[in-house]
């Protein structure tokens, strides 16, 4: 803790000077090398949301960024940056022609989800507006209506909703709060769901192979959340939520912007006190409103308090920094009804967490110094029945990035160091062949980066580099090549290809909670706790004009093969083996998606994906148990011309999974199903109302947990989960907006 007193002292001695916007200008260079005002070119810091366009006399403001290394570019459809410089303060951009367009006489309009074609990864930003399309309570739930990532299901009892990318677990995405590891350790469990979804401004999803600057944990994609700031957020935000079991949300966002501190303070509330046991007994699918309860809770009873606040100083054109804290106590109870058993499902979580990011801009602004630091300290205590967990996590993470260039911006060069240290210290009892209490395990990870990036004329980007990590619980120096290539054989269309390797440290318990809800006998098995695996991706975005209104087409394919792996084993009934990988485990992934304005203001989303993931067993390769073989998606959106109405419209299709074999289980199959989801908005002056329903079909699992009539028998087990435990749900809700300018 003195620690991290002096870190913080000595972060705000570094800042103190005045903040400042930086000025400029676009300006296009002609034939005879004669200049004009550029009208309506992207002015951005790369890798943020943070941009803005010229006027009519090509100049441009933008507010300085925290996120560092910071790279100022500029972009403009069918223009190339030929130079740049700096005349009395003034940052001027020169960009020429570069291909020859052809008139398209269409109003351009602001995509919820945008595919881009710019940046050299396969990049989807998700935005507030098709945040706002759901209830997005959590991060969890902000992928309702986004087929990039996969919201599935952990168990029957916890209430809990997990992620997969490419057809893989959610524990190999990296996932970020701009660029600053946000999900890992003892937060793999419930981690999405401490993030609000009030808070979240943007998520930006990249799949494959990601960027080494941001770690070594990248090995099916990256997802990284930018929260509002000082430059996107209200003065006063509040969103209430109540739905029909009963739960209750307040999030309130106060943001304050004047002076030489920025300071965003985010507080949630969340509250549910109710027994609901309306489904898992005996019922078919054809009389799906003839559903009755099995004595076990649909959803755990919670009680949860998050505060986070941002505090943020810039000054000058030089120096830049910001702190960040949060605190997080959350309680749920669950399992079997009061009157009915005694096999108890509780999880408290105590979680603190401070994150600083320092950064120097030298005189060129395309040459900078980034620190970034984060501690964490997390007490997990998880009981499902006999079984019982206690966690302790404690972090601290340094992150060091340079960011500069080789004769010019077509050469750019970042490099740096990172240092994490993770204490984990350990207690388990239950199921279990050999029980154990306070065991303590020091993670101690070492890294050095540098990545290559080389633009040839706009239309070419390649992108190389490698990280070395030297792990001291195995004695050995991980390496995690990387290349991304993106190239645009015209302004609308962009092909990338991308090949890396990532590795991760596995938590085994924490990461096979759900598994824990299950009289299932656990045998712990393994040599190592590493992961690694190889990705390889193609990626083609196509974004056109139909019938002269906007169109998007997009298709990817991935490959992810494990050289090493920590297999969960489920095969056999009252059984679960984690051992390590001997042989080869891969998954394959494909998918398309198009999206278009069918009708002047409804735009129609749809995406079909196809998962082929295969797991080594100890016995056989099978397909992953509990992953869905295919998956779709349509998302209907439409809003009147005054766009005080919104309507939306949302139908996910989950297609068959692997059942392990149970002897109370007469198929080995999952049935394929459709979720139906829809949500009514009305904007009035600073006022949002919104309804909602969630499930609309009130399909759900048939008989989720097995011998829930005895907990304490061997077949007991609620794990086997591959559709939804709560049926229909109503929602509704108010955002309240209030700025003083």
């Amino acid at each position: 803790m003195k620690k991290i007193i002096f870190f913080i002292c000595l972060f705000f001695k570094i800042i103190q000077i005045n903040a400042q916007d930086i000025k400029g200008k676009v300006l296009e260079i002609g034939n005879q090398n004669n200049t004009k005002p550029l009208v309506g070119a992207n002015v951005f810091w790369e890798n943020t949301n943070i941009g803005t366009l010229t006027d009519s006399q090509g100049r441009y403001t933008i507010p300085k960024t925290t996120k560092l290394p910071a790279t100022l570019n500029v972009s403009y459809i069918g223009y190339s940056l030929n130079k740049k410089e700096i005349v009395n303060n003034e940052y001027i951009f020169y960009m020429q022609s570069s291909i020859d367009l052809e008139e398209v006489d269409v109003q351009g309009k602001k995509q919820t989800t945008i595919f881009s074609t710019v940046k050299p990864l396969n990049v989807q930003t998700i935005t507030t507006d098709e945040i706002l399309k759901a209830a997005c309570c959590n991060l969890s739930e902000c992928f309702e209506t986004n087929a990039a990532v996969d919201v599935t299901y952990s168990d029957a009892i916890s209430g809990i909703k997990t992620i997969n990318m490419l057809g893989l677990s959610g524990k190999y995405v990296q996932i970020t709060n701009e660029s600053v590891p946000l999900i890992d350790g003892l937060l793999n469990s419930y981690g999405l769901s401490y993030v609000p979804g009030s808070w979240i401004e943007s998520i930006q999803v990249t799949k494959g192979i990601g960027s080494i600057l941001n770690g070594y944990k990248s090995m099916t994609g990256q997802i990284n959340i930018e929260y509002f700031n000082e430059n996107n957020s209200d003065d006063l935000f509040l969103n209430t939520y109540v739905n029909s079991e009963g739960k209750l949300e307040n999030n309130l966002l106060i943001s304050k912007k004047n002076g030489k501190w920025n300071n965003n303070l985010f507080t949630h509330i969340s509250f549910l006190n109710r027994e609901i046991d309306h489904h898992g007994g005996t019922h078919t699918h054809e009389l799906d409103d003839n559903h009755q309860g099995d004595g076990f809770l649909d959803v755990p009873k919670t009680t949860q308090f998050n505060i986070m606040n941002k505090l943020k100083y810039t000054g000058s054109n030089k120096l830049v920094g910001s702190l960040t804290l949060k605190k997080l106590w959350e309680e749920r109870t669950g399992g079997q009804k009061e009157n009915v058993g005694d096999y108890i499902v509780n999880t408290i979580n105590d979680y603190s967490e401070a994150t600083t990011k320092t950064g120097y801009i030298f005189n060129d602004i395309n040459k900078s110094i980034g620190i970034q630091t984060n501690w964490k300290l997390h007490d997990q205590n998880i009981q499902f029945g006999k079984n019982k967990y206690k966690g302790l996590q404690e972090k601290a993470y340094l992150n060091l990035i340079v960011n500069t260039y080789i004769t010019n911006l077509n050469h750019k060069i970042v490099f740096g160091s990172s240092y994490e240290v993770n204490r984990f210290t350990e207690s388990f009892s239950g199921n279990i062949d050999s029980e154990f209490s306070d065991v303590k395990r020091l993670d101690l990870l070492s890294g050095f980066f540098t990545e290559y990036n080389y633009n040839f004329n706009e239309k070419l980007n390649i992108i190389t580099g490698i990280r070395a990590d030297y792990y001291n619980q195995q004695e050995k120096t991980y390496y995690s090549p990387r290349l991304h290539i993106k190239y645009n054989p015209n302004e609308k269309s962009a092909l990338r290809f991308s090949a890396g390797k990532g590795f991760r440290i596995s938590n085994i318990l924490i990461e096979s909670m759900p598994f824990l809800a299950s009289n299932r006998e656990i045998s712990i098995d393994t040599r190592s706790n590493i992961e690694s695996s190889i990705n390889i991706g193609l990626n083609y975005s196509y974004c056109f004009y139909l019938f002269e209104r906007e169109a998007t087409f997009n298709f990817d394919i991935y490959n992810t093969s494990f050289d090493e792996q920590v297999i969960i084993d489920i095969e056999k009934e009252g059984e679960l083996k984690f051992y390590n990988l001997d042989g080869k485990s891969n998954s394959t992934s494909a998918q398309i998606d198009f999206s278009y304005e069918l009708i002047e203001n409804l735009d129609v989303k749809t995406a079909f994906k196809i998962n082929k993931s295969l797991t080594k067993y100890s016995e056989d390769t099978k397909q992953t148990a509990l992953t869905p073989i295919s998956r779709g998606l349509i998302n209907l959106a439409y809003k009147n011309k005054k766009e005080n109405w919104k309507y939306d419209f949302t139908c996910n299709y989950v297609g068959e999974s692997r059942i392990p074999e149970h002897s109370k289980i007469t198929y080995t199959k999952s049935d394929w199903f459709m979720l139906f989801n829809s949500q009514i908005t009305n904007s009035n002056n600073n006022f949002d109302l919104y309804i909602g329903v969630e499930n609309l079909s009130n399909y759900v699992q048939e008989n989720p947990i097995i011998s829930s009539e005895s907990p304490d028998s061997d077949d007991f087990d609620a794990s086997l989960i591959y559709g939804p435990v709560m049926g229909r749900l109503f929602y509704a809700g108010l955002r309240y907006k209030f700025n003083q300018n």
